[in-house]
């Protein structure tokens, strides 16, 4: 905001006496005394319009923008055109979210001044706002080439560009600002941010390292700072740096989005979403804090919140949705019932339609077809999770396992995360592209100048998935696979892989939504990899049920089931594990929901996190019998239990979501524990308890059973996949 130092002559002693008060910094009397010159006196000649600039900059000073907002509407039809005045008041209305009404501003003031590059800057950002991003380039453009040097012209030059996923032509813009004049670290901030978005984390480090005196640890540089330590993996470092950036700068409302996001990376519940309420106290209406708050909230189970907080916010045009806004309603609607098939279905369509846009529509035709006889089919799998990841372990087995005379293999991976897991998926693919840093438009070229027969996406609506890439048609077929509980509805996706037990609980919407691919015995193979022994169970009297899935999982249905389960077998205890019982305020939110349920504490057993997935396998130990958690049962949770020697009872629901233990229990040939029904469920747990404590001898005859079945032949699994291809690849080939 700028203000106006004039002497004040037509206000007499108000006005004098406002800006000695003004130039000391007494903030809250200047602005009393501004106004009070303003409701006495006529207003007329520019030292009029000066105390109207000041009073409407002070008034964003002290915190009160929608008073300024009010102040602008009221003076700007009475006074002459200024652009200094219009300017203020195009930034205060876009903080407000007006960007319509602010962009009329500035372009009435810019009838009277056409060549004021102040004025053409801020009508490029608010096009930009508005989401006219072509204008909004054309506008910034043509002042370039009138004011090459207007340094403020650069840095809206290099947001747009940004916005445009132009990341290296960003860096250059912001780079040229920086380099026309001194800021508080802005510039450097945005460079910093952009490098670490194209993955360049070294550059990045290097930029903040160069960085002199009071920039290097200036608020923007530490906010882009934080962002960097996340990329490296450092999570607790940046969660350090945004705790004292909002102590500092508690209005700045990406500090409190990306302090949370922090502490959940740290797989913290409870702590995010206070800090996140913390945050709106600040900026009550800034909607990626409800919209963060919402997710929050159904990290904890509070799946009633979160569709308040939805209700609320649907009134925010879809069209402004970013794609994660889009991607949280669609997992989150098929995980927890929160949005019907034919809500997530069309909201789906929409975000396809959208990208369409923008979209380089059948990329592969640009290539010329290579016959398929006396070739092996090109597969590429396109996931964000080429890590220890539930994704990254279930793909393993299938690269391993692939046939290389029918199928030559591609990893096409998103993901920042690398480990032991990255390695042995690189080992056994073929071929590796990494397109983490490129924005969709250019992955969708990379991934289409490999001329690929079929792209199987194992992440649909999945944190970090990069399922856009394939609204341009990189590959003539497009399936998707493994690594989504539900369809994804968009018309770019040619299949749908799974089986028929999960499969069998669809709605008619979903089962339409795509080509149904039915994998026999089952659509999934668990590898355990080697040298993993059965744990001794515990020195403990009581039997013991178990659930190790993800707290997110226990939803208020299935702690009810759960209850209901330990009054039909009183003598028993319930063991619960989540990573996120690290967190104290965790344990006792659990605890209290399910006492509140009416569960006596003492037969709840909360086991805290452990390090290496080798200690967590020996916790199985701890319990007899798993129970899959409602509506949404656990994938590897199950498998793990089962290579553990331990049966999981599973309730097989509604959608795919609600079936995923069912799938690998039948692929296990563990039929026996699959529930049709509340009381089945409870009735199979009764049996089961009445076999008494799982010993040694039980557990390894189990994991024996499992290790003979379908689920452990991944060379069963793979060779149904390479059938599968072949075929959807010919009926492609024939339409």
């Amino acid at each position: 905001m700028e203000f106006t130092t004039a002497m004040h002559g037509w206000g007499g002693d108000l006005s004098s006496q406002a800006q000695a008060a003004h130039a000391k910094g007494e903030l809250e009397k200047a602005l009393a005394l501004y106004q009070e010159a303003l409701e006495t006196q006529q207003v007329s000649g520019p030292e009029g319009l000066s105390d109207i600039i000041n009073v409407g900059a002070l008034l964003r000073q002290v915190g009160n923008a929608q008073a300024a907002a009010d102040h602008y509407r009221r003076w700007l039809p009475q006074v002459t055109p200024n652009p200094t005045f219009s300017m203020n008041a195009c930034n205060c209305l876009r903080e407000l979210g007006e960007a319509s009404t602010a962009l009329r501003v500035i372009e009435s003031c810019l009838r009277s001044f056409p060549r004021d590059c102040g004025l053409q800057v801020r009508r490029a950002e608010c096009l930009l706002d508005l989401g006219r991003i072509d204008e909004s380039r054309i506008a910034i453009e043509r002042v370039l080439g009138q004011e090459k040097s207007f340094r403020a012209a650069w840095v809206c030059y290099g947001v747009i560009l940004a916005k445009a996923e132009q990341l290296e032509m960003a860096l250059e813009a912001f780079a040229e600002a920086d380099a026309l004049g001194t800021d508080q670290g802005q510039m450097a901030a945005n460079r910093i941010s952009i490098l670490k978005d194209l993955r360049r984390l070294d550059e990045a480090e290097q930029l903040w390292q160069s960085l002199e005196g009071e920039r290097q640890y200036s608020m923007p540089v530490r906010g882009s700072l934080a962002g960097l330590r996340l990329a490296q993996n450092r999570p607790e470092e940046a969660s350090q740096l945004l705790a004292k950036l909002c102590q500092e700068q508690p209005q700045e409302a990406n500090h409190w989005l990306n302090w949370a996001a922090c502490l959940r990376s740290l797989k913290y519940t409870v702590a995010p979403t206070q800090i996140l309420k913390r945050g709106m106290l600040y900026q009550p209406r800034r909607w990626e804090l409800q919209e963060s708050l919402a997710q929050a909230l159904a990290e904890m189970g509070n799946l009633v919140a979160t569709a308040r907080a939805w209700q609320i916010q649907e009134k925010r045009e879809e069209e402004k949705w970013k794609d994660i806004n889009v991607f949280n309603r669609q997992f989150l609607g098929v995980g927890g019932n929160l949005y019907t098939a034919d809500i997530r279905s069309l909201q789906a369509k929409k975000w396809e339609k959208r990208k369409t846009r923008t979209s380089m529509v059948n990329l592969w035709q640009d290539h010329l077809v290579e016959p398929l006889g006396g070739r092996p089919l090109r597969v590429g799998y396109l996931t964000a999770d080429a890590c220890n990841h539930p994704v990254g372990r279930f793909l393993l087995p299938i690269l391993k396992h692939h046939n290389s005379l029918r199928v030559e293999t591609w990893v096409l991976t998103s993901g920042s995360h690398h480990d032991w897991i990255t390695e042995q998926l690189r080992d056994a693919s073929k071929h590796w592209l990494d397109i983490s840093s490129a924005n969709d438009r250019t992955a969708s070229r990379l991934i289409a100048d490999l001329r690929l027969d079929i792209v199987v996406e194992l992440g649909g609506f999945t944190g970090g998935s990069r399922i856009g890439v394939l609204v341009n048609r990189p590959a003539p077929v497009q399936l998707s696979y493994l690594g989504y509980p539900g369809p994804t509805y968009l018309n770019c996706i040619d299949g749908w892989i799974g089986d028929t037990i999960l499969f069998g609980g669809l709605s008619e919407i979903d089962h339409n939504a795509h080509h149904i691919i039915n994998i026999n015995g089952g659509y999934m193979a668990f590898d355990p990899g080697e040298g993993v022994g059965l744990p001794e169970r515990e020195q403990n009297e009581r039997f013991r049920f178990g659930c190790f899935n993800h707290a997110r999982k226990l939803s208020d249905e299935g702690i009810r089931l759960f209850v209901d389960l330990l009054d039909a077998v009183p003598s028993a205890e319930l063991v619960l594990k989540s990573i996120t019982f690290h967190e104290k305020a965790e344990r006792e939110r659990i605890r209290s929901r399910f006492e509140r349920a009416g569960l006596n504490a003492e037969r709840l057993v909360l086991l805290e996190w452990v390090e290496g997935g080798m200690n967590h396998l020996m916790r199985y130990s701890a319990i007899d019998v798993a129970v899959d958690p409602v509506p949404y049962g656990g994938a590897t949770t199950t498998c793990e239990a089962l290579w553990m020697g331990v049966p999981v009872i599973s309730l097989a629901g509604a959608g795919m979501c609600g079936r995923l233990s069912a799938s690998i229990l039948d692929s296990a040939g563990c039929q026996d524990w699959i529930a049709t029904t509340k009381t089945e469920y409870i009735d199979i747990a009764k049996s089961l308890a009445e076999q008494g404590a799982r010993h040694h001898e039980e557990r390894l005859k189990l994991r024996n059973k499992v290790k003979s079945s379908d689920l452990a032949n991944a060379g069963r699994l793979t060779r149904a996949l390479e059938e599968c291809y072949a075929s959807e690849r010919a009926r492609v080939s024939v339409a």
